[in-house]
């Protein structure tokens, strides 16, 4: 650790003659197996004040509070002349170093052992690192250039990926703190594919960087769909951003040893899974079309509530319906149109989104504005005591794509334009140029380019600040997409999570408030005694039970509750959900309809 402290001195004392004063970051791998990284932090040309320093509690593109500064130890400060400082913990993520003569060199221990989006994990086979899981900043110097320098003698034939500047061999720099911590790194074994891509005058490089055991020919097939997925997104906006550096990077590990996730960031992504590319590519592909969306919606396109970003506080946004969700919709529609996905295949994919929004009971106690508000409970956030979202949160993120789904095909249908259209009216007045959005902006946006303020009013007011659904079923049917029950002979809508015990039937999930049994006052935890005055012992016994129901008709149920035995009443319903195809014989005027909005 001596040995590397001084040379990192060397280093640094090299800048500040430089005339720079660069931030520099400087990892040590030599722990890496036991899942800890080293870390040396040089703050240099300190004005007198204390230096105060702080991990991070957020991380961009996560809207929750995390407590990264569990995982710091072995805290150590030094000043220039290698001499040891006093360290105080100041709070919670926080350390405070006095008397330091304008020069301090912070080290610490990181453990790090969760690879996805949010987190970071180091092992004998990589470096997966998310910048505010891994790295401390000082207060105050958010403004100066940042610099990571990755020791070339350990692991010496490890690769980096990342869209930071690349100085020289393993030496990376960013303009400011923000960029620095939007900006993922992967080292390790890893496998690019690069290709080019104009973009009016510009040329753009797409870089895919692969932590997998795939075999080339897949990962050549994998890149093979996401320039098609690319194209077809360019398409949507009539040009690419201009990546900073020129160049974008899909950071893409498919293995057994990191977790499932998919991250935007300004300039990257990153897209993990449990699993390899193999069996697994229809369904990981997914995520690369809804995270390249993200390049303009989310990342330029960008909600004035999470701008600035607080890496100490959750951003709460009221717009994550439009950013998290639009982007949503246009995933599996990107797909379709690159042919990745036959019409077929999407119709049926629409299913999940549309038995979860329309059915769901949640819209009834929130608005989409609402449920983005609930970001930071619900995105990756963690608590140990119970809530009531089953019954009264819908996910931003399918909510959002069939509000879009909705106002696309309301627009192809009765405004002559698209919600292409929209977004490339967005991109111009926000995107292109960088001006944070409020809701009203969006509003105005829909108004200018319907020419219809009343249209765009009503919409926003009915469906955005009071959450009606609209009538989406009713609106795919004139696109030659249908729907059928699953099961339309089944009386009761009492499809329960149940579990038996000793005891007899225990109810395990969520008793929605949709579902006739949670007016008789059955509710999660309590065993079921008798339905329609059947015995219930078994599984088997309430699905005979619940076959002999009418709908319509009211019946008994008994149910012991806190030891309580309890009876109520219910009217049986039909179960609702249902099933959505491809219409068998649209007519012609339906059926180009069809074409021309999943090819684009």
């Amino acid at each position: 650790m001596r040995q590397l402290f001084l040379s990192f001195l060397f280093a640094t004392a090299v800048l500040l003659l430089q005339g720079q004063t660069p931030i520099v970051y400087r990892l040590d791998l030599a722990a890496i197996q036991h899942h800890e990284l080293g870390v040396q932090v040089a703050f240099p040309g300190l004005p007198p004040q204390p230096l105060v320093v702080r991990m991070p509690t957020s991380s961009p593109g996560r809207y929750a509070i995390h407590n990264f500064a569990k995982n710091v130890y072995n805290v150590q400060a030094y000043n220039a002349q290698g001499q040891a400082l006093p360290v105080s913990r100041t709070g919670l993520n926080e350390w405070t170093v006095a008397n330091h003569g304008g020069h301090v060199f912070f080290n610490y221990t990181l453990f790090a052992n969760r690879a996805d989006g949010t987190y970071a994990k180091v092992d004998n086979r990589k470096l997966h690192l998310n910048m505010p899981a891994t790295f401390v900043y000082a207060v105050g110097l958010s403004q100066r250039p940042v610099e990571l320098i990755i020791p070339a003698n350990q692991q010496p034939d490890w690769q980096v990926a990342t869209q930071l500047q690349r100085l020289g061999d393993r030496h990376f720099r960013a303009p400011n703190t923000y960029y620095f911590y939007d900006s993922p790194t992967f080292v390790g074994d890893i496998r690019f594919r690069r290709w080019t891509v104009s973009s009016g005058a510009r040329v753009d490089t797409i870089e895919m960087a692969f932590l997998t055991p795939d075999p080339d020919s897949l990962l050549d097939a994998y890149a093979a769909w996401t320039k098609k997925v690319v194209a077809t997104e360019q398409a949507v906006y009539g040009e690419l951003p201009a990546y900073d550096y020129g160049r974008y990077t899909f950071l893409c590990a498919y293995n057994p040893y990191v977790n499932g996730d998919g991250m935007e960031h300004r300039n990257s992504t990153v897209c993990s899974a449990s699993v390899p590319l193999k069996g697994f590519q229809n369904r990981l592909i997914g995520t690369i079309a809804h995270e390249f969306f993200h390049c303009w919606n989310v990342e330029r396109i960008r909600p004035a509530a999470l701008e600035p970003f607080d890496f100490d506080q959750a951003n709460v946004s009221g717009e994550l319906w439009f950013a998290e969700g639009f982007t949503s919709y246009y995933d599996d529609l990107s797909l379709a149109r690159a042919g990745i996905l036959s019409p077929a295949d999407y119709a049926e994919g629409l299913t999940g989104s549309l038995n979860y929004v329309l059915l769901h009971p949640g819209s009834q106690y929130r608005s989409p504005i609402e449920m983005s508000q609930c970001a930071p409970f619900v995105d990756a956030a963690t608590s140990i005591d119970g809530d009531n979202f089953a019954n009264t949160y819908v996910s931003y993120y399918p909510y959002g794509a069939v509000l879009g789904l909705s106002l696309d095909l309301t627009l192809r249908r009765d405004h002559g334009t698209t919600l292409d259209a929209f977004m490339q009216l967005v991109w111009q007045r926000h995107g292109q140029r960088e001006i944070p959005y409020n809701i009203p902006d969006l509003e105005h946006a829909l108004a200018d380019l319907t020419d219809n303020p009343a249209f765009a009013n009503n919409w926003f007011a009915q469906h955005i600040y009071q959450g009606g659904l609209p009538d989406v079923l009713g609106q795919l049917a004139e696109f030659g997409i249908a729907y059928e029950p699953i099961q339309s002979d089944t009386a009761g809508f009492l499809g329960l999570e149940t579990r038996p015990t000793d005891d007899g039937l225990q109810v395990t999930g969520t008793v929605f408030v949709n579902n006739p049994l949670y007016q008789a006052g059955v509710a999660s935890g309590d065993l079921l005694l008798t339905l329609n005055n059947l015995p219930i012992f078994s599984a088997a016994d309430w699905q005979a039970a619940a076959a002999t129901l009418v709908p319509g008709k009211t019946y008994p149920v008994t149910y012991r509750q806190n030891g309580v035995e309890e009876q109520g009443e219910f009217i049986a319903t039909l179960d609702p959900s249902f099933r959505v195809l491809l219409a068998e014989k649209p007519t012609s005027k339906i059926r180009k309809r069809l074409e021309a909005w999943l090819q684009q």
